[in-house]
């Protein structure tokens, strides 16, 4: 029994905590502030027909990831370069990795038809870039992205500041957060 508790207290010593959170969209111009459906506070930017609402989550040991939710009320259809988003920080810059269209995905109910998401973007090994969101005209989507983590050497933290430069039609808008920890955490 003793020798249990202290084999249990050794490899509890040994594990690392990991530290990760929402990332809180901060006030700026042209950036409207709200809560989506998930009640996490979200950015809104526009250029032109074509919105864009963003929440994100942060990590110290992992990737980081937003999630878009694009709308385009526009009459024709646009495409959206999902690879020229990047979030910057004291850590580096984080560049993204994959994005898939979570748009008709639903896990929670008994039809398994509607489980999957589609990929639309994926990173290859030798770093290049394969795909984009086809956004037709007065259509919805959500993208799920996922992000690489800043750096090796250095790790986002609460408190820190990032901007997320956030793909659009014509060109790219910049979105200032800042990282949060989770309110259910006591430390």
């Amino acid at each position: 029994m003793i020798r249990s508790l202290a084999m249990a207290a050794l490899l509890l010593s040994a594990c690392g905590r990991s530290t990760g959170g929402p990332l809180e969209a901060l006030e700026a111009p042209g950036v409207q502030l709200s809560k989506n459906a998930e009640g996490d506070r979200a950015a809104t930017v526009r250029a032109g027909a074509v919105s864009v609402q963003v929440t994100a989550r942060w990590s110290d040991t992992g990737g980081q990831s937003a999630m878009l939710a694009y709308d385009n009320r526009g009459r024709t259809a646009v495409r959206i370069g999902l690879g020229t988003l990047t979030m910057t920080g004291p850590a580096g810059q984080a560049v993204v990795m994959s994005a898939a269209d979570v748009t008709d995905t639903d896990l929670m109910d008994a039809r398994t038809d509607n489980d999957d998401a589609r990929v639309v973007l994926q990173r290859g090994r030798d770093g290049a870039i394969e795909g984009g969101l086809e956004l037709l005209a007065g259509a919805k989507r959500r993208v799920d992205v996922q992000l690489s983590p800043f750096s090796n050497a250095t790790a986002l933290a609460a408190g820190d500041t990032v901007t997320l430069r956030v793909p659009m039609p014509q060109e790219p808008r910049e979105i200032g957060f800042i990282a949060r920890r989770p309110s259910w955490l006591p430390f």
